[in-house]
């Protein structure tokens, strides 16, 4: 069991480490953000496991419907930007 003090120290621990996350740019890759946003994760996921005994529930998010096949009319505004894009050849056939 550890003590509350220990608990404190990783909890100090982890906020340093997300503090010191960065952006990636030229001196600092996307890999590295990447392993040390993994790391903060994990030490995260740990300290929770050790505080309530049990690991991190997974969200259940409702997944997005997923389109077969495009259809007009299907996503919003699209039925205006086929209108838009069809206006020239109306435009032709009425002159």
């Amino acid at each position: 069991m550890t003590t509350d003090r220990e608990q404190a120290e990783r909890v100090a621990d982890l906020l340093r480490q997300a503090d010191r996350l960065r952006v990636p740019g030229h001196r600092y890759t996307v890999e590295q953000c990447m392993q040390t946003q993994d790391e903060l994760r994990a030490g995260l996921r740990r300290l929770y496991r050790d505080l309530t005994g049990t690991e991190v529930p997974r969200e259940t998010a409702p997944r997005r419907p997923v389109l077969g096949s495009f259809q007009a009319g299907s996503l919003p505004g699209s039925r205006t930007v086929v209108a838009f894009r069809g206006r020239p050849k109306r435009v032709v056939a009425t002159a």
